[in-house]
């Protein structure tokens, strides 16, 4: 296979290129960041500062989140989570922010959304937030299969 670069030159990756598929520490996942989007109202929104009253993540956009009680992150005791594992709700909020995340989390939509006002319908929070960290903490904890 030979892919075309866009500096107009070619480079020959062999026969059996593959790409690594990045997969994201889910335990830091469930007892870090989904308690995290959920304490920020992402899944249900916040009519008061005009949002839908469909709500947001629950019911529409890119990062489709499911509702769920007891969170995952009840289970977790020293950042993993133990008992009977994540439940499938949780596993799906999982799959789905993991779509919106990028090896490097500075450049990921689950960073770059909801602290802007520009891709998203308000600020959630600031680049600079210990929130905004979660996401980048979880950014840089990904292995590659």
């Amino acid at each position: 296979m030979v892919l075309l670069l866009p500096c107009a030159c070619t480079l020959d990756v062999g026969e059996n290129f593959q790409v690594a598929e990045v997969v994201y520490d889910d335990n830091f996942f469930y007892c870090q960041v989904e308690p995290m989007l959920f304490q920020q109202g992402c899944g249900a929104g916040d009519p008061a500062r005009g949002e839908s009253a469909q709500g947001c993540h629950f019911n529409r956009q890119r990062l489709r989140l499911t509702d769920y009680a007891p969170l995952a992150a009840e289970q977790c005791i020293d950042g993993q989570l133990l008992g009977s594992g994540a439940p499938p709700a949780a596993q799906q909020n999982y799959q789905s922010a993991q779509l919106q995340m990028e090896v490097d989390p500075d450049r990921s939509p689950l960073l770059n959304r909801p602290t802007s006002d520009i891709a998203h319908p308000r600020v959630v929070f600031e680049l600079s937030s210990e929130e905004a960290e979660v996401i980048r903490t979880w950014g840089a904890r990904y292995s590659s299969r």
